[in-house]
């Protein structure tokens, strides 16, 4: 396997060739997001219960992962094909996913009250 720093653009989507990684800085709450292809996402490992861990996930074209801690991920391309994947940057709490977040906590209470009331429609 390949490895290679990542030299591209946060929003810019890089290209990952078959058995190639990429190690990409981050910071915490960088979303990487799967746009072509399979690809496994691993982060730097940490300290948890006096053992090191290094969080992983395989990812879906579509799928995305939020990275927990800051340090440098890999990036591999999975079943042999070519990937794509992009970086985004956390937002800084006045972006969309921010607004996002709060309108999703607003409709959330909204059916939690209209279930608490019996109304028709509500979640159960």
């Amino acid at each position: 396997m390949t490895a290679r720093p990542a030299a591209f653009p946060a929003a810019d989507p890089a290209r990952i060739a078959p058995g190639e990684c990429l190690l990409l800085p981050v910071s915490r709450g960088t979303l990487l997001f799967a746009v072509e292809g399979h690809v496994r996402v691993v982060e730097a490992p940490r300290w948890v219960a006096e053992q090191m861990l290094a969080v992983s996930q395989n990812l879906a074209p579509g799928q995305a992962h939020q990275v927990d801690a800051e340090g440098w991920a890999q990036v591999m391309a999975l079943d042999g094909a070519a990937a794509r994947v992009v970086r985004l940057p956390p937002e800084d709490g006045s972006g969309f996913v921010a607004r996002l977040q709060v309108l999703w906590r607003a409709a959330t209470a909204r059916l939690t009250r209209q279930a608490a009331l019996g109304a028709p429609g509500a979640l159960r």
